[in-house]
């Protein structure tokens, strides 16, 4: 299942017709569902296939519809009980968030096939990808922790001949979190920002003391990062914490993909291009540390909860180990995909070029 988290586009709502604070009375008396005002952040998940592949369902609106179709005497507080608008509480209680998510989604999926279903596009449940602005899938997560040098040939060309003997974390400010429709800012104060192309792994489980073995199953799913590194802060100043954490350094998305749809997370081929050119490429079977064992290192000492982030390291090629070094400017598009995972792009703008 591919989950989102999106905004509604106020021109898109209009041209395509669907009502600006409901959603619509041609749903056949589900009208008086209130989908909240337009801009609003909700959780969605994007139609797979048949003929509205691409679009984004509104999972909670959905799942409401199919209750009030099922006679149920409270649809909207029974939906969203059971299946939360916001993804942080949506983590928070999985995996039954999941299960009715799931629910959702299939309801959205057979109605907009049948002609004899409530009209959930005209509805503006179900909203064509134009319609919605992608945000991050995790928008706030309550701690982002890195790994440092975590693939061998990344660790030789920053100056480490041996890979290191444990893994090496760091946390990231959850306020670097952006989607995968912002710009990745450059502030002005920085001169030598850099790319990092990574896996991330969303916490869907609280994993305290977790066994090795059993760490997979503490993950919720996976998406795209890009560690955006301010590197003079990060090495000439050693403010690395501050280095890691400006304004719009984490990138996530474009969809958290559950973790059923990716078995063996080692198993996934990476890479990054720059306006382009393809820097970094890789597959996450060269982890010196494979995620289990990163959540289990962890979770020894601190307990990882439902929407915390885990960047599982950066393969070879970052900007830092070029020669010249390549930082990041103004104008460029940074693409990060990850095999069955996705395509995360952010453009890339300077703070002094904006207006």
């Amino acid at each position: 299942m591919h989950l989102v988290t999106f905004a509604r586009r106020p021109a898109e709502d209009a041209r395509s017709g669907a009502r600006a604070t409901s959603m619509g009375a041609t749903a056949a008396g589900f009208g008086a569902l209130d989908e909240g005002p337009l801009g609003a952040r909700r959780l969605g998940a994007i139609v797979r296939a048949g003929r509205h592949a691409g679009a984004i369902v509104d999972l909670n609106r959905a799942l409401a519809v199919k209750l009030a179709a099922g006679d149920a005497g409270a649809p909207v507080a029974e939906a969203d009980s059971l299946l939360p608008t916001n993804a942080a509480h949506f983590l928070a209680r999985w995996p039954d968030s999941l299960g009715a998510a799931r629910t959702a989604l299939a309801f959205a999926e057979r109605a907009v096939e049948r002609y004899d279903a409530p009209d959930l596009v005209t509805a503006g449940i179900v909203v064509a990808r134009r319609g919605v602005r992608l945000c991050a899938p995790v928008p706030r997560p309550g701690k982002i922790v890195g790994v440092a040098r975590n693939y061998a040939a990344h660790a030789r060309e920053r100056g480490e001949p041996d890979a290191p003997e444990e893994p090496v974390l760091f946390l990231k400010a959850p306020s670097a979190v952006v989607g995968p429709e912002d710009d990745i800012q450059i502030p002005a104060a920085a001169a030598q920002v850099d790319f990092e192309g990574e896996l991330a792994a969303v916490i869907g489980r609280s994993a305290r003391r977790v066994p090795e073995e059993r760490a997979l199953d503490c993950v919720a799913g996976y998406c795209a990062a890009n560690d955006v590194t301010a590197r003079d802060y990060q090495n000439q100043r050693g403010q690395h914490f501050l280095g890691k954490s400006c304004d719009t350094f984490a990138p996530l998305g474009p969809a958290l993909v559950t973790a059923d749809e990716i078995p063996d997370p080692q198993d996934l081929e990476i890479a990054t291009c720059v306006s382009g050119e393809r820097v970094q490429s890789a597959r996450t079977k060269e982890m010196v540390f494979p995620l289990a064992r990163l959540i289990a290192f962890a979770s020894a000492l601190m307990t990882l909860e439902p929407g915390d982030v885990i960047l599982t390291g950066t393969p070879a090629g970052v900007g830092a180990a070029r020669t010249p070094p390549r930082w990041l400017r103004d104008g460029d598009l940074v693409e990060v995909e990850i095999e069955r995972v996705g395509r995360l792009v952010n453009y890339v703008r300077a703070e002094s070029a904006r207006a």
